[in-house]
């Protein structure tokens, strides 16, 4: 079973969050968000910033990077993926394997080094998207280009796909 987890780490913007959320649900990945968040984390808030999506969403929030790397589920199969501007590999030429897990920063400062710091970290790519003219992408972007990669790669069909080849 393919296993799709996308991180935001220390995200700054609830709408940000709000569309990650619905990018999630589209996708049919988990959410985990990482907190210190630079929003005050209210659920109404957070639904809001969804368009309504929040409770169908599976998410999963930790205290903070100590937190995330003692209780998040991955073992030697799993590989994490951090997308970043000064990445060494592009994002599409990767080999996206069936527990992918995508980790982004905040709208601010990326990922802090912090992070990192964990001693058991499992195999990591620092990946980047190339972009022609602008310093970066709107986090919601970063997430749903990466996300939809993976699943391109996974050959990951969806309803409306069937429909249309009906028509």
């Amino acid at each position: 079973m393919k296993r799709l987890r996308i991180v935001l780490v220390s995200p700054r913007i609830a709408g940000n969050v709000g569309n990650v959320a619905r990018t999630c649900l589209a996708a049919d990945a988990e959410l985990h968000l990482v907190k210190p968040f630079g929003f005050i984390d209210d659920p109404k808030k957070l639904k809001r910033a969804s368009v309504g999506y929040w409770d169908e969403i599976q998410s999963f929030t930790y205290r903070d990077a100590d937190d995330f790397w003692e209780r998040f589920p991955h073992d030697e199969n799993t590989v994490f993926y951090w997308a970043t501007k000064r990445g060494s590999e592009v994002y599409y030429k990767q080999n996206y394997v069936s527990d992918s897990v995508l980790i982004f920063g905040n709208e601010e400062e990326g990922v802090h080094e912090s992070f990192w710091k964990n001693k058991a970290l499992a195999k990591i790519q620092a990946c980047r998207i190339p972009t022609s003219s602008v310093r970066c992408l709107n986090l919601g972007v970063s997430v749903a280009i990466f996300s939809f990669e993976v699943l391109r790669q996974w050959g990951k069909s969806f309803p409306f796909e069937q429909d249309a080849a009906v028509s």
